[in-house]
């Protein structure tokens, strides 16, 4: 009869033994009651089967190490190019997303009251054009012309720009075009007239909510029209006219503030003051304009809050919700006085632009004297 195979159990009992007594293929003959070189072989067994990995050299007077066995594989049918990754390491990755923060960062606080130098004696004036909307058929155009034919003749008088310059519908709202009888081509071509060729001295463009739906400001016409290096920013600038006397007047203009109140169409104005001191709070965007001026008794500080109305005079939509349109106040303008005795007559604001002229052409005038 041929001798049965042996276990693996049988095997691994054995090296056990052997493990126990030191590898002495005779003490662990003896406690198994098997002759020693049965021990011997059944450690070699158990190697070959991969059931141990080494045996150490000494009494057995073997001592090799398994070999690993590979599984055999499959030719390969294809042989692909090893492409290079296109992500950056991640030790470069983390270096430029620092980097990017700290530029953005810089850019960011920048921006929080920044100065704008002003090189011209005497006083100046600022008009602030309400919300154009210069490709609705509700835009007066007249007016709007007029408006900036008075702050391009008048001397030392700058524009500035609340935000809305085109109507730029977009998603669910690009259906309202279909009311529209100007494309948005056409649109893109009168803010450029508005922006570039009516002849206005900017001194600043802010971006409101229908500019900034726009992706970017680089996706924004208004990025290539704006002329000279005037600021555009979005919804918001917090900025200082510094004066060549040295004298600062610190300016926000949003196109709007937080907060709304039906008996005061310039609660959100008030509410900024209360965060942060400046002479002027003005914004735009609710076609409603409004002019108030206080002095707060515990700093001695006068300021202006003001809202101007914007150019759409016809408003289908804000009438269906009940709201009737108003005539005047579509740009306010502001008229600084850094020789200005008083805090009071440091800042002057004015509904009328052609008023408003008539005062900064006087103040010029007397400060020319």
């Amino acid at each position: 009869m041929p001798t049965p195979k042996l276990n693996d159990s049988t095997l691994l009992r054995s090296v056990k033994v052997l493990e126990e007594c030191g590898w002495n293929r005779s003490a662990a003959g003896r406690r198994l009651r098997i002759n020693g070189r049965s021990v011997q072989r059944h450690a070699v067994m158990a190697l070959e089967r991969g059931l141990i990995q080494d045996i150490p050299p000494g009494d057995l007077g073997i001592g090799r190490r398994a070999e690993a066995k590979e599984p055999p594989t499959a030719p390969v049918a294809l042989d692909f190019p090893q492409f290079p990754d296109e992500e950056l390491p991640p030790d470069e990755l983390v270096s430029l997303m620092k980097n990017q923060f700290r530029r953005e960062h810089m850019a960011h606080r920048a921006r929080k009251w920044f100065d704008v130098k002003v090189n011209i004696p005497g006083p100046i004036g600022i008009m602030w054009f309400g919300d154009p909307h210069v490709d609705s058929q509700g835009c007066n155009w007249p007016l709007l012309d007029d408006h900036a034919k008075v702050c391009r003749d008048t001397e030392g008088m700058f524009g500035a720009n609340i935000g809305d310059t085109t109507d730029n519908w977009v998603g669910r709202l690009a259906r309202l075009y279909a009311n529209s009888n100007q494309s948005r081509s056409r649109a893109v071509r009168l803010a450029e007239i508005f922006i570039s060729e009516m002849g206005i001295d900017w001194l600043l463009l802010l971006r409101g909510n229908h500019d900034m739906w726009s992706q970017s400001r680089r996706d924004d016409p208004l990025t290539w029209f704006k002329r000279g290096g005037a600021p555009m920013e979005d919804w918001q600038a917090k900025f200082s006219l510094l004066f060549p006397n040295e004298r600062r007047a610190r300016i926000w203009a949003a196109h709007d503030f937080p907060g709304h109140s039906w008996f005061n169409p310039l609660h959100g104005n008030k509410r900024a003051s209360m965060r942060d001191h400046a002479h002027l709070y003005i914004c735009g965007h609710k076609h409603n304009w409004s002019i108030h001026s206080e002095e707060n008794a515990d700093t001695n500080d006068v300021y202006w809050f003001a809202r101007a109305r914007g150019y759409k005079y016809i408003d289908h939509h804000g009438e269906n919700l009940g709201h009737e349109a108003q005539m005047e106040g579509a740009c306010i303008v502001s008229v600084i006085d850094p020789d200005a005795v008083s805090e009071s007559g440091f800042v002057q604001c004015f509904s009328d632009p052609h008023a408003a002229a008539d005062y900064l052409r006087w103040k010029r005038k007397k400060a020319a004297a």
